[in-house]
């Protein structure tokens, strides 16, 4: 009766096939629920506490899905995908949720909260899309056209408030740790057709700024003369407004190329056919006047947008290289190795703490030192994990000291109930000799 009344809401809500597939996902945990002799003996039922009813579906997870199942520091279990599908995890965990909302929507589940609902994030994603909404509303200004590829378009954030969630299916801070990953999508772009100066510079500048890839395009010659036209520009941020509240800084090899695509590739495209001088002389050496000249340019005239410059160049480039990665990763890249490099330089905590924050206000993070906080988890577990080495070496030197005082007890014993003849070698023993002779006083003894 609840699979059938589930079933039929599932329909309601959505396309009859997906209906179905909802129910063909969840009907063998239910029949894995009555016959399994660990739940039974448990006294697990799908009608269960909450408590009762999450350790069972961790239970299924480990046990008969072959995933990898570990709580998260803010209350939630963090699903990795190991042995089926990620699309088939995600129908399941999905499909039980739907159906636990319809069965205490209904009055069939007894308790009062959907067990695969996590409470405090079900708060927190309410009250975020109630900020947002309100954000909206109040927003008066005009907002450019995405078309320009200067401002991302309009969305709302979608904060998860399941108990279950699958590593890698929203977003959390990631740690991009390989030093090697600016190389390989470059490597990988150098044999994508139309890959050039304007490619490379973009990826180049993603890597060595932090900057996020709607920023990045959203660069002009106005940001780039304002601060010297070399290592730096000027820069908007996300949810400035279009507002220069941050800049960019960059190699001077990638300043070079700069100046290189600009006067050349570029030139080819801009409307005037100017370069960066022609530029200056024009606006009389006047920032304001450079504002409306996009640093990079399409063949056709237009500013290069996110979406062209991922779909086209970016996503080839990775297959080309055999990686899998998003423009947003170099941002991630460029965190990581920022912070290691803090902790790695700096003397003191004092000193850690001082860069961080210098960090922090270069990203211009809205949430501050809480998203340094999220990255410290990983460099806290690295710089344990470090302690554990040491810990480990000390016990392998541990271990090797008594091995060979053992040794030399064993040889010491050998010596003397071994009979008295006189060697006829007197060059040292080598370990190999050593374990013989061990191996030769074992067997005497025995005799």
């Amino acid at each position: 009766m609840p699979l059938t009344v589930a079933a039929k809401e599932a329909a309601a809500r959505t396309s009859g096939k997906t209906a179905q597939t909802y129910l063909n996902a969840v009907l063998p945990f239910f029949t894995w629920l009555e016959v399994d002799e660990w739940q039974l003996r448990a006294g697990n039922r799908w009608d269960g506490p909450p408590e009762q009813v999450r350790q069972a579906v961790d239970d299924y997870l480990i046990q008969k899905l072959r995933c990898r199942v570990r709580p998260h520091k803010y209350g939630f279990q963090v699903v990795e995908v190991t042995g089926e599908s990620r699309n088939t995890i995600r129908v399941f965990l999905s499909a039980l949720k739907l159906f636990y909302g319809v069965m205490v929507g209904k009055g069939y589940y007894p308790f009062p909260a959907n067990p695969l609902v996590e409470s405090v994030s079900k708060l927190s994603a309410e009250a975020l899309a109630a900020w947002e909404d309100a954000e909206n509303e109040a927003r008066e200004f005009p907002r450019m056209s995405p078309l320009g590829g200067t401002e991302e378009p309009r969305r709302k954030r979608r904060l998860s408030d399941s108990y279950f969630r699958i590593q890698g299916d929203e977003w959390l801070p990631q740690i991009v740790d390989d030093i090697k990953l600016p190389g390989l999508v470059l490597t990988g772009g150098s044999k994508v057709a139309g890959w050039g100066l304007r490619e490379e510079c973009v990826t180049r500048v993603l890597f060595e700024s932090g900057g996020r890839i709607s920023e990045v395009l959203a660069l002009t010659l106005g940001d780039w003369y304002a601060r010297g036209l070399l290592r730096e520009a000027n820069a908007t941020s996300k949810g400035s407004n279009g507002k220069r509240v941050k800049f960019f800084r960059w190699h001077d090899d990638t300043a070079k190329l700069l100046r290189r695509y600009f006067d050349t590739e570029r030139r080819k495209h801009d409307p005037n056919g100017y370069g960066v001088e022609d530029y200056l002389k024009l606006g009389k050496c006047k920032a304001g006047d450079l504002l409306g000249v996009p640093l990079f340019l399409t063949e056709r005239r237009t500013p290069l947008s996110p979406k062209t410059f991922r779909q086209h160049y970016w996503n080839p480039a990775c297959k080309a290289a055999g990686i899998d990665a998003d423009p947003h990763q170099a941002r991630h890249w460029y965190v990581t190795m920022a912070i290691r490099t803090i902790y790695e330089t700096a003397r003191t905590e004092g000193e850690v703490q001082r860069r961080l924050r210098e960090l922090v206000e270069y990203m211009k993070w809205r949430s501050g030192m809480a998203m340094i906080e999220i990255y410290q988890h990983y460099f806290d577990a690295q710089r344990h994990a470090e302690v554990q080495d040491r810990v480990q070496d000390l016990m392998e030197q541990s271990k090797k000291r008594a091995m060979a005082e053992l040794k030399r007890d064993r040889h010491k014993k050998f010596k003397q109930t071994a009979p008295n003849v006189q060697p006829m070698e007197t060059e040292p023993h080598s370990e190999v000799e050593d374990i013989l002779s061990d191996l030769l006083g074992g067997e005497q003894s025995a005799g």
